[in-house]
């Protein structure tokens, strides 16, 4: 019995050292690259964007852990200042989809 505990407590601890090492080598970079392709998309120019685990904004009860959400400040091409909050990738598949939401400050859905 010990040995199924101990291989149990073995393998809970390579997929924790797994996901601490994937996620700043993968999926940090592909929500960035998400980010800023959502910004040239829509012409916009990131001014400052916050990288949000636990304040998500309106995104707070529908996003997935596979998910990022990011708060923007952003210029428009016509010069407008605008704030809000940005979520990267699908549901399931996470940031491994090209997919980006956006609801900006004082938007109604």
């Amino acid at each position: 019995m010990e040995k199924h505990i101990t291989i149990l407590v073995i393998a809970v601890i390579m997929v924790v050292a797994v996901i601490l090492v994937a996620f700043p080598r993968v999926i940090l970079p592909r929500s960035h690259h998400i980010l800023e392709s959502w910004a040239a998309e829509n012409d916009y120019q990131i001014l400052s964007s916050e990288l949000r685990w636990v304040r998500r904004g309106p995104f707070f009860w529908t996003t997935s852990k596979n998910q990022v959400v990011y708060y923007v400040e952003v210029e428009t091409s016509h010069g407008m200042v605008k704030r809000g909050w940005v979520r990267c990738g699908g549901w399931w598949r996470g940031v491994f989809v090209d997919k980006s939401e956006v609801r900006w400050n004082g938007q109604k859905n």
